[in-house]
């Protein structure tokens, strides 16, 4: 089953920041979709809930030197 969590994405600062998250994340067993929007300093993430925990997704991002919050499970989507 897949999950649809929104969060905010502090500390970007140039448009090769979101690119960079989203590459990086995509490339994470597990994770269905992703995008990052610099203006609003947020994005969502689509993963299979039952590989991948929420908590591995933020942690990446957090190693990238990002700082994840007001992290909101959405809801799950049928694929």
């Amino acid at each position: 089953m897949n999950q649809m969590v929104t969060f905010d994405v502090k500390g970007m600062h140039c448009p090769d920041c979101p690119t960079k998250i989203e590459k990086v994340i995509l490339r994470t067993d597990g994770v269905n979709q992703i995008k990052i929007n610099l203006e609003n300093e947020n994005g969502y993430v689509m993963y299979n809930k039952n590989s991948l925990d929420i908590k591995d997704i933020i942690e990446k991002i957090s190693k990238m030197g990002f700082k994840v919050q007001n992290i909101q499970s959405n809801y799950e989507v049928k694929i």
